[in-house]
């Protein structure tokens, strides 16, 4: 019996083997993190980063830096950026060393919202369901946060336009 080996293309796999016949198709390419930084931050292509200093500074990119993780494509997405790691470090001082217990459904989970129509925020409470990022184990936590912060920091971590 005669032995024929034959190699695949990595970018391939076999969909089906018919009257003898090998039939291939491409494999799916799953989109990675790299792929959308490759065109979001092409050569050429100015961005803004947070810099090690926490200013927020303009590149002109004479070579590509998709690599760069701080990367933003906009003032206003770095500004965002901050202010989340401000409410995130304000809620962790905060908590002390309070984490949310999603198995415990007695237990209040406190998280500050925009209220869309009015434009004002609130804090609102899940015992479930996974609504946020940012937790308190407390609404006076959450209230204290908003002193701390200020809403327009507030608002900006929160917001969508970016």
């Amino acid at each position: 019996m005669k032995e024929q080996v034959i190699t695949i293309p990595n970018n391939f796999e076999i969909k089906e083997i018919k009257d003898g016949k090998i039939i291939l198709v491409e494999k799916e390419k799953k989109l990675t993190y790299k792929d959308v930084a490759k065109e979001l931050f092409p050569i050429g292509r100015s961005h803004f980063y947070v810099s090690s200093s926490g200013s927020i500074e303009r590149a002109n990119n004479c070579m590509s830096n998709y690599k760069l993780e701080n990367n933003t494509t906009s003032e206003k997405q770095a500004d965002k950026l901050l202010a989340i790691n401000k409410l995130m470090s304000v809620a962790k001082y905060l908590n002390d060393d309070w984490q949310p217990d999603w198995k415990d459904g007695d237990e209040n989970k406190y998280y500050i919202e925009n209220e869309t129509l009015t434009n004002s925020l609130r804090i609102n409470y899940t015992n479930l369901l996974n609504r946020s990022i940012i937790y308190f184990k407390s609404e006076e936590l959450a209230k204290q946060a908003i002193e701390i912060l200020g809403e327009e920091t507030i608002k900006l971590a929160l917001c969508t336009d970016y």
